[in-house]
């Protein structure tokens, strides 16, 4: 079971929209998963069981585990590509 944490500014609207994309492209790929929604302020106390951070901006903190700016989930620009670097990063 793979452990994803969705995070945006306020921890509701943004992050909610990109988690369900998160969640229907895991579905589709046939990787069972968590996702868990929160706000960027906490991420410190939820990162130690994430396999994977997804935020809707770009986050300078290095947490030591993998993360992907899920921005194009919202935009549409590059989502191909961002559904792609999830897949292979939560293959492994």
């Amino acid at each position: 079971m793979k452990y994803v944490i969705v995070a945006c500014g306020g921890g509701i609207a943004t992050s909610t929209l990109i988690a369900d994309k998160v969640r229907n492209l895991l579905t589709e790929a046939n990787i069972e998963h968590t996702v868990r929604q929160c706000t960027l302020s906490e991420l410190t106390y939820e990162v130690s069981k994430a396999d994977l951070i997804v935020t809707s901006m770009k986050v300078e903190t290095d947490f030591g585990v993998p993360s992907v700016l899920g921005a194009s989930f919202l935009t549409g620009l590059g989502e191909e590509e961002t559904k792609q670097k999830i897949i292979e990063i939560l293959s492994k």
